[in-house]
């Protein structure tokens, strides 16, 4: 077995950010030279996963349900706009950092060995997280695992028999609260970390600690970006939906149009019609039923084209809303991309902090250790030698103070900006 490397296991919530996972669109991290290297495990859509999951569910809860209000009818729709629980929720795992598995790099290319059996021993640990995105990211400056997943809570007896539920999924998969500080999600986390970590040592890593995530990420503005990026997500979302309504808007004014038409010509044959009675009762040129059928036909055409005026005039409303939404939905999404580039950066500053500490801590060490050293040679050098030592004593650097931590967690900036 080779030489061990000390590092660490990291893993923490991530914003679920679907477009940046799969390289919708470029961060000014990232290295697109290597994008090919990513690994994508799974990449289904949330809709259809969601119809596959519960359709059946959902079925069996609205048979029970005899008011109409009291019935859901899409339960993507109403866990997107519930505030109970979230659509999907996602996790990412890390080995080591910057320093000893950057991309590239023979620790990075063991680390990434690592997440890949890891991410394939995912679903097999984890039966009730359906897992609908998995990436490896290798073009970044270390690799990573994006999991994004849909907690599944089945055989409840509240709400639909399978449903969205956090709490519940993990209680099944046997984690259990311990309080506000050993969460469920703590609980199983550590599992994770713990699985990693197991793997890692086969592909020679010594652990030396289990982290909660990289420390960029546990920033209060990384934290306030990601809320910031939900937000905007589900006005994205929210837009798509509005203009998804008025193209089934004007699918149905299209087909009623066609029903009036229709209805026009049966109209005027109506009226081209002029039944006369023989002497015996009976219609000349048309049965008492045809005539009968011709009317309920000329009711209908009456009340499709009062559906058509209702209609038109909804449509009308509809359309003069069109334009400002989409104006809304382009710019939810450019802000989206910011908010993404703007995270990405700060990432990227954080790594490089981490890496400026590094550095300054084993500066001190290193001026501490010269300073033994003259300290020795002062007390045991000849006397003729002490102007040699003093001298080398003014070669040496000031060490910079330290900044409090009070005033490190205000925040970073770059180039005048606050990340």
């Amino acid at each position: 077995m080779g030489d061990f490397i000390g590092t660490t296991i990291s893993g923490m919530m991530g914003p679920g950010s679907i477009s940046h996972n799969n390289r919708k669109f470029f961060a000014a991290n990232v290295d697109q030279s290597r994008t090919e290297q990513n690994v994508t495990y799974c990449n289904d859509n949330l809709k259809q996963v969601y119809h596959e999951i519960f359709d059946e569910a959902l079925a069996a809860y609205n048979a029970k349900k005899k008011k109409t209000r009291d019935k859901i009818t899409d339960y993507y729709e109403h866990i997107r706009q519930g505030k109970q629980e979230k659509l999907f929720h996602e996790a990412i795992f890390q080995i080591g950092n910057l320093e000893d598995c950057g991309c590239g790099s023979p620790g990075g290319e063991r680390a990434a060995a690592a997440l890949k059996e890891f991410a394939e021993s995912f679903r097999e640990r984890n039966p009730h997280l359906r897992v609908f995105n998995m990436v490896l990211h290798m073009d970044e400056a270390t690799p990573h695992l994006h999991v994004d997943f849909i907690p599944v809570a089945t055989e409840q007896s509240r709400g639909l028999s399978t449903r969205v539920s956090m709490k519940q999924a993990l209680k099944q998969q046997s984690f259990e609260s311990q309080g506000r500080k050993q969460t469920e999600w703590n609980a199983w986390m550590d599992r994770e970390k713990a699985a990693l970590k197991e793997i890692a040592q086969v592909h020679e890593f010594e652990i030396i600690s289990l982290g909660g995530g990289r420390p960029h990420m546990d920033l209060p503005q990384y934290r306030e970006a990601a809320q910031r990026l939900e937000a905007v997500q589900e006005q994205v979302t929210a837009g798509e939906h509005d203009i998804a309504e008025l193209e089934k808007q004007k699918k149905a004014l299209q087909g009623t149009v066609r029903r009036l038409q229709a209805a026009e010509k049966v109209r005027v044959d109506l009226e081209a019609i002029q039944p006369e009675r023989t002497l015996t009762g009976a219609v000349k040129g048309v049965t008492v039923e045809q005539i009968k059928e011709l009317k309920a036909a000329a009711i209908r055409g009456a009340a499709a084209e009062q559906e058509v005026r209702e209609l038109k005039a909804e449509n009308k409303q509809l359309q003069s809303r069109l334009p400002s939404m989409k104006e809304k939905l382009k710019e939810a999404q450019e802000r989206q991309e910011l908010i993404s580039e703007n995270r990405d950066l700060r990432q990227q500053v954080a790594y490089l902090e981490d890496s400026l500490d590094s550095e300054r801590n084993f500066s001190s060490r290193l001026l501490e250790g010269v300073g033994a050293v003259l300290d020795f040679l002062d007390r045991h050098l000849p006397e003729q030698f002490r102007p040699l030592v003093e001298k080398a004593r003014e070669l040496l650097p000031v060490p910079e103070l330290q900044q409090p931590e009070q005033e490190q967690e205000r925040g970073h900036t770059w180039g005048g900006m606050e990340l």
